[in-house]
């Protein structure tokens, strides 16, 4: 609890304390190599051998809490003072109906909008003939 309380003080006091932000300072593209490493490929596999989906939902939820953070990034404090949470999620287009396990998945994300408590990210799939778009 004391760290908590100490990490408090790493936050801006207003929003002129605020260093300014640009998209680009939050996009990040992640590779899930499901192709290229078989032995992860066993743990987004269903028993009819297809990708669950489930188990993308929660790589993309938890991309969208990291691109938060990073637009958020406090460089002299080694934690964040910030508590992060996904509240919802607006869209989620699919191009095909399935996902290949046999090949590997790229994420993208960055932030979009920014409100005084809240931020919108916008995140994207990408398989080699496949394309999702979130917005959280």
């Amino acid at each position: 609890m004391e760290e908590r309380k100490l990490l408090h003080s790493f936050l801006a006091k207003s929003q002129d304390g605020l260093p300014p932000r640009r998209m680009k300072d939050s996009y990040i593209e992640v590779l899930l190599p499901l192709g290229s490493e078989p032995e992860l490929r066993e743990k987004y596999l269903t028993v009819q051998n297809t990708v669950r989906f489930g188990r993308i939902l929660e790589d993309l939820d938890s991309l969208g809490v990291l691109v938060c953070y990073m637009h958020n990034k406090i460089h002299s404090a080694k934690t964040s003072p910030l508590s992060i949470v996904t509240a919802l999620v607006d869209k989620i287009d699919m191009c095909k109906k399935s996902l290949s396990p046999e090949q590997d998945i790229k994420f993208s994300g960055h932030v979009s909008w920014v409100g005084k408590t809240s931020m919108e990210v916008k995140m994207q799939m990408f398989q080699a003939g496949i394309c999702k778009s979130t917005h959280p």
